[in-house]
């Protein structure tokens, strides 16, 4: 798979199958789109790409932007090189380019430099200043340009019509069970190792502090989770707290993971990946550490139990 950064750099195809957005999280809606144009270009014998943005255009349009990515750009990258892809185009969002109208996109991205056969898009898609360029736009525009736009059927779960923000939604609302149904997995990220305040070695549940190496990454909400972590070719499972520890009286977002295995080294000075399987419990404030221990105890216990579940379900 070809990745170019800018506009400039992109050389002219003579024809080319597309679909241009954000693709955040590259949930399984997204995928019946992608493949969709994998396999038109293969069958037409011509390069199925994808027009994306860095940043994603919230942060530039946004007045208080907060992080809200379920992907980094290299994960998306390495999950668009999986489903086959042949070329992606990133174009970095900025202000001045929010100001492109959607003709102006239209003409001198889609069609000067892709000239497509084929484009497609989901039902709720928009592009250009405004959000001018919708389906009603598109359509004109492919009808004039003898362009097949192709529009799947928008896939839903049990109602709910699967879309990024469904997924941040259930993400921030502690719903991390129900993310596999609309994501396709367990939603996680990439971490590193911070210095913590040691306190987990007192109550005997020594803990690794973490934060992503995505800066925009979308966080869990506060609460304790059963996790899992994938760290030089092995997975451990985990007990990840994420909050505020208001136990100590303290203010800032912390999250730390206890791995609930023996053979299990250490992940001090080293990168990995973490999922949040299943929320188990809201933060709660205790009067004492004594207090703190004993739930943490029936904690492990829960998440313990949840393990063969998990394994068994999800063939995990």
């Amino acid at each position: 798979m070809e990745v170019i950064t800018s506009i400039k750099d992109f050389q002219k195809l003579s024809s080319s199958v597309i679909t241009v957005g954000n693709y955040d999280g590259i949930h399984k809606g997204h995928h019946d789109v992608l493949e969709y144009i994998v396999q038109e270009g293969k069958k037409r014998n011509i390069p199925s790409c994808l027009i994306t943005f860095n940043p994603n255009p919230f942060y530039v349009l946004s007045d208080q932007p907060k992080p809200i990515n379920l992907q980094s750009q290299d994960l998306k990258l390495k999950a668009l090189e999986k489903i086959g892809l042949d070329k992606v185009l990133i174009i970095p969002f900025t202000e001045q380019f929010s100001f492109m109208t959607a003709h102006e996109f239209a003409e001198t991205i889609l069609k000067e430099l892709f000239n497509p056969q084929v484009i497609s898009v989901g039902t709720n898609h928009f592009f250009g200043h405004n959000k001018e360029g919708d389906l009603s736009f598109l359509k004109v525009f492919c009808n004039q340009n003898n362009i097949h736009l192709h529009v799947p059927e928008m896939i839903k779960h049990e109602d709910n019509t699967i879309s990024s923000s469904l997924i941040r939604s259930l993400i921030l609302d502690g719903n991390s069970n129900k993310v596999y149904d609309f994501l396709g997995r367990f939603y996680g990220f990439e971490a590193k190792i911070v210095s913590g305040s040691n306190r987990g070695k007192t109550m005997n549940y020594p803990t690794a502090n973490f934060i992503p190496i995505f800066e925009n990454q979308l966080l869990p909400s506060s609460g304790v989770y059963l996790s899992r972590v994938f760290l030089d070719g092995e997975t451990y499972f985990g007990m990840t707290n994420a909050g505020v520890r208001p136990t100590f009286n303290e203010k800032k977002f912390v999250m730390e993971v206890h791995i609930l295995s023996d053979k299990f080294g250490n992940l001090y000075d080293k990168n990995f990946y973490i999922e949040f399987l299943d929320k188990i419990r809201d933060e709660k404030k205790f009067d004492n550490m004594e207090l703190l221990i004993k739930q943490i105890e029936k904690d492990k216990e829960v998440c313990i139990e949840l393990i063969d579940t998990f394994k068994e379900k999800y063939e995990i």
